[in-house]
């Protein structure tokens, strides 16, 4: 659907919005907008008086609107819908000319990854990605089917493509659907099929389907075609694995395996059998068949854990792309440092599906929020990400899509913002220095001194960082934190930003000493109870997303009354992995 009407009519809206709550007045003249579709982005221009907004699409002409209203009418869009405004109260001086030049983005495709459903903050979400130049949002197929068509419409405007997928083996082919009927879809485990338990819990991690089933591929080409008619205006959908392991072992999938080729200590994946053969092998076969039937519908799919590598002679066809995710990736050094013995992995996997690319394209998963369920440990990444950015425009990389949270914001919205700012190629001083100014004001030096001092304590870990709290929590002393609890201190005031600083070095504070007591024999269930309370009596801020920090206290709390020790979420291969990284750890210091 074509809203490049109702994309301009905001465009305009929003000028005459912006420019009145900032000059106080009406702008003097409406402003024009020119499409050009020679130019790789917006620019912005002085003439006679009257602003242009020029560029190759309506969107991009509504970018350079919000970019104008940054630099030159004293907004700063840091935070979904809570807009910062310094009121200038007068009419900025123009001079005629060129005011923002066009600047081709670094990457085409910059977004999110929601995990959680559409709520009273989508729209504000939504309005705040248009502000921030992010045109792309992966959300799971159970969530976009709850989304009503005025969002689909509001997004539609703002010129942000929905993905509907994710990890969606059991949305394809569910379990109460097809368990009764069709138990050979399912994978064969130790000679038996598996019973799948779709619905039970978003993370099914040892459930998946038989892929090598030729009826399944055509049922799941079939359930394709029926959800894109009854979605018309969906143009992208996934073929994702269930989360985690558990692939068929049948006669036809164990031809797939090569049972000498285990996965690697960096993808998490050393205890089973790479799939990329097997999962690949069916991938092209299903968007060969949907291709038939819908030939410009565009299919994702992932590379994780045990299928981070494209397999031997895969090639990315049109229509086709893959979403690279580094999982455990080391957040101590940059994904393309060829020292990390982590992240150089990575990079040489996202080199060879760059090299894979015959059409289709190639998009980065990251976790800018912290791998292992967002609960709110440091991960100072927003430098890191414009040398990233910049790397993954040489290789040939098409997008950059992150996890994300809004109730977690004043921890990780550092990262989200200036993310969005780097992949649209900003310059790093220049993008930084003016988010600290915006966001600090005199006391910018201060809060550059606080975020250095965070990151610090990162890199004093030496070597390599996975942010679990085992690997941060292990290595640091509790003084540590009280000095970057005294430094949030410092930058308190009432705006509801720097005010949740503190919270959020006093959660630090109080989780480090939780964990020390822990160790020392002096912490049990009873502090965790209390560490829990004092969470929760935070629920108005933006630092914590409480469901996924109680998960993680249920199972600190499960392990102690199971007289286990307690590194993650109890998942023994999980626990494993964590033990294998202190080791190799140990070695190298």
């Amino acid at each position: 659907m074509d809203f490049s009407d109702k994309t301009r009519r905001l465009a305009q809206d929003e000028f005459s919005t912006l420019w009145k709550r900032s000059c106080g007045t009406a702008p003097p003249a409406e402003p024009e907008f020119e499409l050009d579709p020679k130019l790789s982005s917006f620019e912005v221009l002085s003439r006679s008086g009257k602003l242009i907004f020029r560029g190759p699409s309506a969107v991009e002409q509504l970018y350079g609107v919000y970019d104008f209203a940054e630099k030159f009418l004293g907004y700063c869009f840091f935070e979904p819908g809570r807009d910062r405004l310094k009121k200038i109260g007068a009419e900025p001086r123009l001079s005629d000319g060129v005011l923002i030049p066009a600047r081709e983005p670094l990457l085409k495709r910059r977004g999110f990854i929601q995990e959680f459903p559409f709520d009273a903050d989508s729209q504000s979400l939504f309005d705040w990605m248009a502000k921030n130049k992010l045109n792309y949002l992966l959300t799971w197929m159970k969530y976009y089917d709850t989304l009503d068509a005025s969002l689909k419409e509001y997004l539609g405007v703002r010129g942000v493509e929905v993905e509907s997928g994710h990890h969606n083996f059991n949305y394809w082919i569910p379990g109460r659907r097809y368990g009764r009927t069709n138990p050979d879809f399912f994978a064969e485990i130790n000679g038996k099929r598996i019973t799948s338990s779709d619905g039970k819990a978003e993370l099914l991690l040892s459930e998946q389907i038989c892929t090598t089933n030729p009826a399944l591929r055509r049922e799941i080409v079939k359930n394709m075609v029926a959800y894109c008619r009854a979605n018309p205006e969906i143009k992208t959908l996934s073929l994702v694995p269930n989360d985690g392991f558990g692939w068929c072992e049948c006669e036809e999938c164990s031809k797939f395996y090569d049972k000498n080729c285990k996965g690697d200590l960096y993808s998490v994946s050393e205890h089973v059998y790479k799939a990329n053969r097997i999962y690949h092998d069916m991938v092209n076969d299903v968007i060969t068949m949907l291709r038939r039937e819908l030939p410009d519908v565009n299919v994702t799919f992932c590379a994780y854990i045990n299928y981070c590598a494209p397999s031997p002679g895969f090639k990315l066809q049109k229509n086709m792309a893959v979403h690279m995710a580094p999982y455990w990736r080391c957040i101590n050094h940059r994904i393309d440092d060829p020292a990390c013995d982590v992240n150089s992995h990575y990079a040489r996997d996202i080199r060879s599906w760059c090299s894979a690319k015959n059409g289709g394209e190639v998009n980065i998963y990251e976790y800018y929020m912290g791998v292992n369920l967002y609960i709110s440990l440091p991960m100072v990444h927003h430098i890191d990400i414009f040398a990233e950015a910049r790397w993954y425009h040489r290789l040939g990389v098409d997008g950059v899509l992150t996890q994300f949270h809004i109730t977690h914001w004043t921890v990780y919205g550092l990262n989200y913002y200036l993310m969005a700012k780097a992949l649209r190629g900003e310059n790093e001083p220049e993008a930084v220095g003016f988010t600290m100014k915006r966001l600090f004001g005199s006391d910018a030096p201060k809060a550059e001194k606080f975020y250095a001092a965070v990151k610090n304590l990162l890199l004093a870990l030496g070597g390599c960082h996975i942010p679990y709290p085992y690997s941060l929590l292990s290595r640091t002393r509790l003084e540590q934190y009280e000095k970057l609890h005294a430094l949030a201190l410092e930058l308190r005031t009432d705006d509801s930003f720097r005010r949740e600083l503190p919270v959020w070095t006093e959660y630090m504070v109080r989780f480090k000493k939780l964990f020390d007591d822990y160790h020392a024999g002096k912490a049990g269930t009873a502090e965790i109870e209390s560490f829990r309370e004092w969470v929760h009596g935070h629920r108005d801020t933006r630092v914590f997303v409480h469901p996924k920090i109680d998960m993680l206290l249920n199972a600190w709390r499960d392990a102690i009354l199971a007289g286990r020790p307690w590194l993650h979420f109890n998942l023994d291969w999980e626990d494993e992995y964590i033990r294998k990284h202190e080791q190799r750890r140990v070695k190298h210091v």
